[in-house]
């Protein structure tokens, strides 16, 4: 027998792990609590606390499978965000998880606009161009041209592959990955050619 299997990438770590705009945009940033000194536990103790709770969690998600099985079909997104498949199996799910209608789109909303606040704080490029921005509704020239008019207007960006890129080729290319951040800020990137030659053009669009 074949069976086709999704399952979820679980990340753990101090800082976002998901700096990439690409994967916060596919990614659930979860902050955790601390945990007070009174309420740690060794691990036999967790353990076995998660044993006498694991079959009440693993009911509550075969009520959630249940629900949504039945809800599948009749559930509509107005607007579908990335993971759309992902969305609609929980919205339809949401009563046997005890949450109102709209619940998880409103939580998901507000968790993406996380993501992208964090995707951009760590991108040089997703930093500068808003600001290049600022003022002015459209920004047209060549990526090396783009890119040059960045480093004269924000001298601080350093030349180094980690920080901001240094080649034509690898600037293009961050273009593309802070796309999706950008376009939910007002601002749209675009790539177009023109004339003869075919020269490559990047037009910047704010809305």
């Amino acid at each position: 027998m074949l069976f086709n299997a999704t399952r979820p990438c679980l990340l753990n770590g101090i800082p976002d792990l998901a700096a990439r705009p690409d994967l916060a945009d596919r990614a659930i940033g979860i902050h955790l609590p601390t945990i007070p000194p009174n309420k740690r536990k060794t691990l036999g103790a967790f353990n076995r606390d998660f044993a006498k709770a694991k079959p009440i969690i693993l009911g509550a998600l075969l009520d959630a499978v249940s629900c949504a099985l039945g809800r599948i079909d009749s559930v509509s997104l107005a607007e579908a965000p990335r993971m759309a498949d992902f969305a609609k199996w929980v919205v339809a799910a949401e009563p046997s998880l005890g949450w109102t209608q709209g619940a998880f789109l409103d939580s998901y909303a507000a968790n993406r606009t996380r993501s992208d606040q964090a995707a951009v704080e760590t991108n040089p490029v997703a930093l500068a161009i808003p600001s290049l921005m600022e003022g002015r509704q459209l920004w047209s020239g060549t990526a090396t041209d783009l890119r040059q008019t960045l480093r004269d207007r924000f001298p601080t960006l350093k030349e180094d592959s980690h920080s901001f890129p240094r080649s034509e080729a690898r600037f293009g290319a961050a273009l593309r990955r802070v796309q999706p951040v950008l376009r939910r800020q007002g601002l749209t990137i675009g790539f177009s050619r023109e004339g003869k030659a075919g020269m490559r053009v990047v037009e910047l669009t704010s809305n």
